[in-house]
């Protein structure tokens, strides 16, 4: 699950390791951010978010509501398997215990992941950057994109995602000629 989020929402590490139930509402389909999960000398803190556009509500579509509800279901599940040893975090992405995971390992897993799926090395970090540029080579307004990602303002959003959509746009530009100017 955490990994959809991480796909389909562009959140940052520490806002998926801080996610918690509260911070879901399965009926309006939205999700709030407001205290992430952040390494400090590699001790986990929870903070304020990184930009005052940070603490954000953001829409979710029906496929994460209903895989949230599978989650939440599996991790009663474990609940119930580890007993009264069982950590009440209420954190949404734990351990089996329910005591939070450290986010470095967390970015750990991640590379795992990619290595084993055969995926070139990519950070997770880099999702996000793929998440941004999509929803705005789809057709996103650049104003709903900084709002999701948490932007502190457009001019970040631009900067940091627009010379992407350009050098597509470029591409675009010597495959429509060749097609048309030398017959394919």
């Amino acid at each position: 699950m955490a990994w959809m989020l991480v796909a389909t929402t562009g959140l940052r590490r520490g806002e998926i390791m801080g996610l918690r139930w509260k911070d879901i509402d399965l009926d309006k389909r939205e999700l709030t951010i407001e205290e992430p999960r952040v390494v400090v000398n590699y001790k986990v803190v929870e903070s304020d978010p990184k930009t005052e556009a940070g603490a954000r509500r953001i829409a979710l579509d029906p496929a994460k509501v209903t895989a949230l509800k599978a989650w939440k279901r599996a991790q009663a599940k474990e609940r119930l398997a580890v007993g009264p040893g069982y950590v009440e975090s209420g954190l949404m992405f734990t351990l089996p215990d329910g005591s939070g995971i450290h986010p470095q390992r967390f970015s750990a897993w991640f590379g795992q992941r990619a290595r084993t799926a055969g995926l070139p090395r990519i950070r997770r970090h880099d999702v996000r950057h793929s998440y941004a540029t999509a929803g705005l080579a789809a057709g996103v307004d650049i104003k709903v994109m900084s709002e999701r990602l948490g932007h502190a303002n457009m001019a970040i959003t631009q900067d940091l995602y627009l010379h992407g959509l350009r050098e597509m746009d470029e591409s675009a530009a010597m495959t429509v000629a060749a097609v048309i100017l030398d017959g394919g």
